[in-house]
């Protein structure tokens, strides 16, 4: 497309927001004919406060404006009402993973890579995959997702998982102490941790 996203991108980036890209992203794709407007539908929403939705507001706008003025058919961003950027944020804050490409090795070697790479804030990039979504979080996860090369996930055992056991994920630095991981898990994704470790005080 030959839109001209520098509103829309200077808001996002003055503003320090990265989900909205995605949204315009998948806009693209959904114009293009490549996703469906419904594709995050089957995503669990964030709850969202009234501040969070107003800012939400700002940045529809300018990625209508940017389809308008590109002269876009309106048949082709029927779709793109605010509600549905509401919707789609919503699903993507919860639901996105950072990027950080990794090799394998060891878990000490994995562990080793992910701290850098979030001490140095290297990730590539954000994106929502569908079926990772699904995993669920547990603060002593036995799984962890990878990226390799060409960003493609893949998950890795982090240690001996018994038959019939859920894989579960970190969402979060599971190096923090009990009362910061909850409170962060609280705020970015709006549930009280119960995992084993959180219940015993670790």
């Amino acid at each position: 497309m030959k839109a001209d996203w520098t509103d829309f991108d200077n808001y996002c980036r003055n503003q320090g927001l990265k989900y909205p890209f995605l949204v315009k992203r998948l806009a693209c794709m959904i114009i293009s004919g490549v996703s469906r407007s419904d594709s995050l539908d089957i995503l669990q929403p964030a709850n969202l406060t009234p501040e969070m939705i107003l800012e939400m507001e700002k940045g529809f706008t300018l990625l209508k404006n940017a389809f308008i003025k590109t002269l876009v058919a309106d048949d082709q961003i029927a779709f793109l009402t605010k509600q549905w950027y509401i919707d789609v944020l919503a699903r993507i804050r919860i639901n996105a993973f950072r990027i950080e490409l990794a090799g394998g090795g060891s878990y000490e070697d994995l562990l080793s890579s992910a701290f850098a790479s979030v001490e140095a804030e290297a990730a590539v990039g954000n994106a929502v995959y569908i079926l990772p979504s699904f995993y669920n979080h547990d603060c002593d996860p036995n799984a962890h997702i990878i990226w390799i090369d060409n960003a493609k996930a893949k998950l890795k055992a982090l240690r001996d998982i018994d038959e019939g056991e859920e894989l579960r994920i970190c969402y979060i630095d599971a190096s923090m102490d009990r009362d910061a991981r909850r409170e962060l898990l609280f705020q970015g994704f709006g549930f009280q941790c119960n995992c084993s470790r959180c219940l015993h005080g670790d």
